[in-house]
């Protein structure tokens, strides 16, 4: 990311994440450490999707598969920001405004990714920041 660009959902992620572990670092309590555990988990799988799209991408296999690992990869980022958006609020009773980046329904992206793994249904040519 750099100075002219918003950042993704996924760095937006790992910000909130971060911020909220300032606010609660050795904590005792196992559902905040469950919480913090999980959270980790979705951010590092939203991003080794991202990677892996880009990797398809450098392989330069079909636009279709290009498109589908990056909406997967979207998909994953867009969960992990909402997730570490609610963990912010239930851990910290505060809530960080989140810019504009979840404006794309992601109700859309599964079903472009389902339609095209079950159905070989090409997506359309329509892809938004990661």
């Amino acid at each position: 990311m750099n100075a002219l660009t918003q950042p993704t959902p996924l760095d937006q992620a790992r910000q909130l994440l971060e911020s909220t572990l300032r606010f609660v670092r050795k904590s005792d309590d196992p559902y905040v450490i469950s919480r913090f555990g999980d959270l980790l988990i979705r951010i590092d799988v939203a991003a080794a999707l991202l990677k892996r799209a880009e990797l398809i991408q450098a392989q330069g296999q079909s636009t279709a598969e290009i498109d589908v690992a990056f909406t997967e990869a979207q998909i994953a980022s867009s969960e992990a920001l909402l997730a570490a958006s609610n963990a912010e609020f239930e851990l910290t009773g505060q809530r960080t405004a989140l810019p504009p980046s979840l404006d794309d329904p992601l109700r859309w992206k599964y079903q472009i990714v389902g339609n095209y793994r079950l159905n070989n249904v090409v997506p359309p040519r329509v892809r938004s920041a990661v």
